[in-house]
């Protein structure tokens, strides 16, 4: 049986067009999508940030530090529809590059809470993806943000590059796959890479994304502490290189 039902479907035109909402004096063309809602009140409230709410999908804070370019999105539902949805949104608009940040599980033993994982491919194992991309395992980064963003953490931070497990489905992850996938050398799980990946590539945007372990499955159970002085400072240390190579990036075009 394929997968979406009707077959071929990534070749065919969608009925409903993704439209521009009303035009704003400030015209953002980066976006990170940030999933920590404690970091993202924190750069809500920034003296630079001001919103910029254009997406019904998320809330959206333009910092002026950028010269208003990067735009930092959060109030985010979990999974990839509706980071697709919101990237969409967000690509009408005019913004082009894309960065996740969040936390996710670590399927390696050799991992520790407050590890920082830079993605290079998204196993496909949601939906949202072969909607828009042919039948495949894999959906991609753009290998320029992501080289970019990787030497930015590298600059405070150490970090692993490697796949995630992209899935819908966090309370049905077996052991099965785990040791699969754990034997293939994917770093991570989460919900939305692979789809904001693919939608990405149709679109002629970039995207990237890096997370912080911050749970892991093992083969004996989940191990669910998160140790938030541990996870806290990495993901605000990646947030702060996500915002700093979309906006040199910005700055080149």
């Amino acid at each position: 049986m394929p997968f979406p039902q009707f077959e071929g479907k990534d070749r065919l035109r969608a009925i409903v067009p993704v439209q521009a909402k009303t035009p704003h004096p400030l015209n953002p063309t980066a976006a990170v999508l940030c999933y920590p809602r404690w970091l993202f009140r924190e750069l809500s409230q920034r003296d630079d940030a001001t919103q910029y709410q254009w997406s019904n999908r998320g809330e959206v804070y333009c910092l002026g530090a950028t010269s208003d370019a990067v735009a930092v999105v959060g109030g985010l539902a979990v999974g990839a529809p509706s980071a697709v949805m919101l990237m969409e949104d967000l690509g009408a608009q005019g913004v082009r590059d894309f960065v996740i940040i969040g936390a996710a599980g670590g399927l390696q033993s050799t991992q520790a809470a407050g590890d920082v994982v830079l993605c290079d491919q998204a196993l496909r194992d949601e939906g949202t993806s072969h909607h828009y991309l042919p039948p495949g395992r894999w959906a991609r980064p753009a290998q320029a943000l992501t080289n970019e963003l990787h030497d930015q953490i590298r600059d405070v931070l150490d970090l692993s590059r490697g796949p995630t497990w992209t899935t819908d489905a966090p309370y049905r992850e077996t052991l099965e796959e785990l040791r699969a996938y754990r034997s293939e050398g994917i770093l991570t799980v989460e919900m939305e890479a692979a789809g904001l990946f693919a939608a990405a590539e149709v679109r002629g945007y970039s995207a990237a994304a890096s997370f912080v372990v911050a749970d892991q499955l093992t083969d004996s159970g989940w191990c669910g502490s998160i140790e938030s002085h541990k996870v806290r400072p990495q993901l605000a240390a990646i947030m702060q290189a996500a915002i700093t190579t979309l906006h040199r990036r910005q700055g080149v075009r």
